[in-house]
């Protein structure tokens, strides 16, 4: 299975002898999240927050680490995951960002309005990958 989702603009592009189905709203939910990138975060981000060595919970290298993975992530999706629409690596980066701090990421802690980061995150998230498939229309390559 590809990781770009397929639409109906994209069929049509494509010869008549190779005509995939439209994706459906659950393939779209999961070409959207890069759960990849999200595991490779989680798994250092956890490395990083069990140092006890450092008594302000290595903030700093929190910060580090989330910037590293969210500029490597658009090089990834395009190269690796081999995504050609600049809609959808857009829309899977920032899938990225609500899931970091939906977790926690290096916001832990940090209160918005009198909330924590963490829990608008939470609240996010759910709405974002109910309706993100919705809403996208892939527009061709590039």
């Amino acid at each position: 299975m590809s990781r770009n989702i397929i639409s109906k603009s994209t069929i049509s592009a494509l010869d008549a002898g190779q005509t995939p189905k439209e994706d459906p709203y659950v393939s779209k939910i999961i070409k959207l999240i890069p759960a990849d990138i999200i595991s490779v975060y989680l798994a250092v981000f956890n490395i990083v927050k069990s140092n006890n060595l450092n008594p302000d919970g290595n903030t700093t290298l929190q910060w580090i680490v989330f910037g590293l993975v969210l500029i490597i992530t658009p090089f990834y999706l395009k190269k690796v995951a081999q995504i050609n629409t600049t809609k959808q690596i857009i829309l899977c980066t920032v899938s990225f960002v609500i899931w970091v701090f939906s977790m926690g990421g290096p916001l832990d802690g940090v209160s918005i309005g009198g909330f924590t980061a963490q829990f608008l995150g939470a609240i996010l998230l759910p709405i974002y990958t109910l309706f993100i498939p919705l809403l996208y229309t892939p527009t061709e390559s590039k």
